[in-house]
C-alpha cells in the first residue's frame, strides 16, 4: 500500500479547511467576472476564426471591456455571486441564466442604438448570443465542479447508503435537500414506494423500489429516511410499513415535519425513529402560551413533584412564569435530583423543595400556611397495581386519605384551582389501586359542589417511559438478552408520552369550571406484545429469534383492557378535540358523604377487611377477582372519631 507523505497530508488538510469554510463573496464575484472575461475571449476568438482573418487569441479591445462592465453590473445588481456554491441547485442555475440573459439583451439594445448612430456594434449579434451560451455553461460548470469536489473532500468512509421512503413532492424535496447539503453521513441511493408501478420510473436517476425489491438489497448497513409528514400519514392510515422495515433490520431515521425543505436544512435534523413514532396516533401538541394567564405570577404546589408526571408538570409550568413553584415529595433522592435539575437548567425560577408526606396533616398545614398556594397539582400516589394488591391499606391511605387531606387544605386556604391527576384504572376498577383512585375522584367531586376552589380531575392511561412502567422493564430485559415477559397475548393499554400527558393536564386545569373529570383522547389502545416487538426491532433484533417473548398470566387485579369511561358516564366535548368531559351520574347526598367518612375511619384503624368492603360499597363497579368471595358487609357508622 502506497504511503501518504507529510506534504500530501498537509495539502489535504488545507484543502479540507478551505472547503469547509465559506469563501468570501468577493472571491466568488471575481471568479464569475473571470469566467465572463474567458467567455468573451472565446467568443472573440471564434468571431475572428469565422471571419477567416488572423486568429486572435487574446483581445483587450474597449468593446470587450464594455461588455464585461455590463456583465459585472448585472452580477452585482442580481447578487448571483452571493449563494453558497457548495449548495448550488436549480434556483442558482436560474440566477446565472438571468444575469446572462440580461447582459445579452442589454448588449443587443446598445447594438441597435450604436448601429443607428454610427453604423457600428460592440459585437455581432450572433456573437453576443454565442457569448451568452458560453458564459452560462462556464458559470454552471464551475458550480457543479465545486459542489462535487466539496462532496468528495467531505466524503466519509462511514457514509451510509440511504433510501427515501415515499415518492411524493415532499419526499423528493427531502432527497434534493440532502443532495444539496452534500451530507457526509448519508448517500441517497434510491426511493421506496409501497405501490406497484406498471411503468417503473426513476427520480434523480435513482431507482424506485417496492418493499419486495428493497428486501433483496437491504442490510444492516442500509438506512431509510422518512419525513415527518410521511410519518403522520402512516400513523393515520395504520400502515405497517415501518414495522416491515424494522423486521429487515434497517436503520430508520426521521425528519421533523417541515413546510419548506431547502438548502438551509441539515442532515443533523435526522433522528433515529423511536417507540413513540410507532404508536398509531399522532402526537398531541398544545399552545401553552394560551394557558399563561391561569398560571402566571401564581404560587403553585405540585405534589409528587419528583415523579415522572410531577417533574414534567413542573418543567412545563416554567415557561408560563409562575411566581413560585413548591416541589413536594416524600422521596429524598429523586427530589434532590429534581432540585439539581432545576438549579442547573432553570436558575431564574423561584422553587422550594419540600420533603413531606401527603398523609401528614400537621406538616401539610404548615406548608399551606407558609406559602398560601394559588394552584395545586396533586400527583402524589401509589400506582403499581400488583404492589397495591398486596398492600391495600397503604393504597387507600395515600391515594384516598392523602388526597383528602390535600384537598381539604385547598378548601381551607381558599386555593383557586386544584387539579387531581387520576388514572384510567379508576374506571370500572378491578384492583385496589384503581378503586382507591376512584374513591378519591368521588371525594374531589363532592367538594366541588359547594367550594370556592375549582376542583378538576384529569384521567389518562399509561405514560411511556414513566418510572416503573413497562418500557424501562422491557429495556432491561432486552439488555439481558431476554426473554421479555408479557402477562397475556391480548392485554392492551392506552399510551401517551409524558410530555403529552402533562400538556393536557395543564390545559384541563386551565379550562375547568369545577367538578369535571377530563378524559384525554389517547387514540387506539396498543397491545403490550406489539409494544415488546417494537422495542426488540428498535434494538436491531428480531422477535422470537434473538429475543423470546414469554407469557406469564395476568397478575392479581390486572385486566385485559383499560377503559377511560365508566359504564354510567357519558362525555361532552370541550374546545380542544383531544380533551373530553366525563359526566358522571353519581349524586352526592348525605349517605355518600357518610360512606366516605367511614372509609376514612377504616383506613385510620388499619382494618383491611372493613376498608375494602366499604370501598366496594362506595365504588360498586369495583369487582376484584381476588375479592370475589368477599362476604363482609361494609362498615357504615354514623360517627367518625
Amino acid at each position: 500500500m502506497k504511503k501518504i507523505t507529510r506534504s500530501q497530508i498537509l495539502f489535504l488538510s488545507i484543502t479540507r479547511k478551505l472547503v469547509r469554510n465559506y469563501v468570501p463573496r468577493s472571491v466568488i464575484f471575481g471568479i464569475d467576472l473571470f469566467l465572463a472575461f474567458t467567455a468573451l475571449q472565446i467568443t472573440f476568438f471564434l468571431i475572428s476564426a469565422i471571419g477567416a482573418g488572423d486568429l486572435v487569441f487574446l483581445t483587450f479591445s474597449w468593446e470587450l471591456f464594455a461588455i464585461l462592465g455590463i456583465q459585472a453590473f448585472y452580477f452585482f445588481i442580481l447578487k448571483s455571486y452571493c449563494g453558497l456554491v457548495r449548495y448550488s441547485g436549480f434556483k442558482d442555475a436560474i440566477k446565472q441564466l438571468q444575469v446572462t440573459v440580461f447582459c445579452v439583451l442589454t448588449v443587443l439594445a446598445i447594438n441597435s442604438v450604436y448601429y443607428a448612430v454610427d453604423t457600428k456594434k460592440l459585437i455581432f449579434d450572433a456573437g453576443i448570443l454565442i457569448y451568452g451560451f458560453i458564459l452560462f455553461s462556464l458559470l454552471f460548470l464551475f458550480r457543479v465542479v465545486v459542489k462535487q469536489v466539496y462532496r468528495y473532500l467531505n466524503a466519509s468512509r462511514h457514509t451510509t447508503n440511504a433510501y427515501i421512503l415515499g415518492t411524493n413532492s415532499v419526499d423528493v424535496a427531502i432527497a434534493d435537500g440532502l443532495f444539496s447539503e452534500s451530507s457526509n453521513k448519508f448517500n441517497i441511493v434510491g426511493f421506496i414506494d409501497d405501490h406497484d408501478h406498471k411503468m417503473r420510473t426513476r427520480i434523480f436517476n435513482l431507482p424506485i423500489l417496492n418493499l419486495e425489491e428493497f428486501e433483496a438489497v437491504s442490510s444492516e448497513e442500509v438506512a431509510v429516511i422518512v419525513g415527518g409528514h410521511k410519518l403522520e400519514n402512516l400513523k393515520a392510515s395504520n400502515s405497517k410499513i415501518l414495522t416491515q422495515l424494522l423486521e429487515l433490520k434497517v436503520k430508520i431515521y426521521k425528519l421533523p415535519v417541515i413546510q419548506d425543505w431547502d438548502a438551509s436544512m441539515s442532515s443533523k435534523e435526522l433522528r433515529k425513529i423511536n417507540l413513540e413514532d410507532l404508536l398509531q396516533r399522532n402526537a398531541i401538541k398544545l399552545d401553552l402560551q394560551k394557558l399563561a394567564p391561569y398560571y402566571k405570577n401564581k404560587v403553585i404546589l405540585v405534589t409528587g413533584a419528583a415523579g415522572s408526571i410531577g417533574s414534567e408538570i413542573v418543567k412545563q409550568l416554567i415557561p408560563l412564569q409562575p411566581k413560585k413553584i413548591i416541589l413536594l415529595d416524600q422521596a429524598e433522592t429523586p427530589l434532590h435530583d429534581m432540585s439539581l435539575c432545576m438549579r442547573e437548567n432553570y436558575p431564574e425560577q423561584d422553587c422550594v423543595n419540600i420533603i413531606a408526606n401527603v398523609r401528614n396533616h400537621k406538616r401539610l398545614k404548615q406548608i399551606f400556611d407558609e406559602f398560601s398556594p394559588n394552584v395545586v397539582f396533586h400527583g402524589a400516589a401509589y400506582k403499581h397495581v400488583p404492589m397495591m394488591e398486596d398492600n391495600p391499606i397503604e393504597a387507600l391511605d395515600v391515594n384516598f386519605f392523602g388526597t383528602r387531606i390535600v384537598a381539604d387544605m385547598a378548601v381551607a386556604h381558599k386555593v383557586e384551582r386544584f387539579v387531581f391527576v387520576s388514572t384510567d384504572k379508576a374506571v370500572n376498577p378491578t384492583n385496589i389501586m384503581g378503586a382507591s383512585k376512584r374513591a378519591a375522584e368521588i371525594y374531589i367531586q363532592s367538594l366541588a359542589i359547594n367550594s370556592q376552589t375549582t376542583f378538576i380531575t384529569t384521567r389518562f392511561g399509561n405514560v411511556l417511559g414513566s418510572n416503573g412502567s413497562v418500557i424501562p422493564h422491557f429495556k432491561r430485559q432486552i439488555e439481558s438478552n431476554g426473554p421479555i415477559t408479557v402477562t397475556h397475548p391480548e392485554i392492551m393499554r392506552y399510551f401517551m408520552t409524558i410530555d403529552e400527558a402533562c400538556q393536557l393536564v395543564l390545559e384541563a386545569g386551565a379550562m375547568g369550571k369545577g367538578g369535571e373529570i377530563y378524559v384525554f383522547d389517547m387514540g387506539s389502545p396498543i397491545k403490550i406484545v406489539d409494544l415488546a416487538k417494537h422495542m426488540i426491532r428498535l434494538s436491531g433484533l428480531v422477535p422470537e429469534k434473538d429475543i423470546k417473548i414469554e407469557f406469564t398470566g395476568l397478575r392479581p387485579g390486572e385486566k385485559l383492557y383499560e377503559e377511560l369511561l365508566a359504564d354510567r358516564e357519558t362525555t361532552r366535548p370541550t374546545h380542544h378535540e383531544k380533551i373530553l368531559i366525563a359526566h358522571a351520574t353519581d349524586t352526592f347526598d348525605n349517605s355518600m358523604h357518610l360512606v366516605l367518612d367511614n372509609l376514612l375511619k377504616t383506613i385510620q384503624e388499619k382494618d383491611t377487611t372493613k376498608a375494602v368492603s366499604t370501598l366496594k360499597f362506595l365504588v360498586p363497579e369495583f369487582i376484584a377477582a381476588s375479592m370475589a368471595n368477599e362476604t363482609e358487609k361494609p362498615f357504615v357508622s354514623s360517627k367518625i372519631s
